[in-house]
């Protein structure tokens, strides 16, 4: 299924393939962006899935919230300090909460056959990732490791 963003595309094959929520949006933002993220950054994502085992926080946000200030930290970004907050507000307008267990009770019996629906949730995430960056620049025209923003 084509999501409308390489991105986004992405995010959902690495989910297909096994990987977690949290994993798939970093893996996916590593691979289309070039981040060159350490094996120990990716790792890190492992322990993210189903609200951290406890139906808490969405671990694809969580993996928003990891790139982002990755990003933020190389490049700046307009919001500052206020981008973490920003992702959540975008995330809980999207999908209604950041919690996954209150997201998954709102799913059809059909979205919980085979994480259909948290491959779509990822892949939107994903979006949204690639969305509050494109306020910055465009990753599909420039590398991000080509960007400086002004502080």
């Amino acid at each position: 299924m084509a999501y409308g963003s390489e991105i986004s595309d992405r995010a959902a094959e690495f989910m297909v393939q096994g990987n977690n929520c949290c994993e798939a949006v970093v893996r996916a933002a590593n691979k289309v962006w070039d981040l060159e993220l350490a094996p120990e950054a990716i790792a890190v994502t492992s322990l993210f899935k189903e609200g951290m085992d406890s139906g808490c926080t969405c671990g694809a946000l969580v993996g928003m919230v990891m790139i982002s200030g990755i990003l933020k930290n190389r490049y700046g970004h307009p919001l500052n300090d206020k981008l973490a907050a920003d992702l959540t507000s975008r995330f809980r307008t999207k999908f209604g909460s950041t919690c996954c267990r209150v997201i998954c009770k709102q799913r059809s019996l059909w979205e919980k056959i085979g994480r259909k629906g948290c491959i779509v949730l990822t892949a939107k995430t994903a979006g949204i990732l690639e969305e509050v960056w494109a306020d910055v620049q465009n990753p599909a025209d420039q590398n991000l490791r080509d960007y400086t923003h002004a502080q």
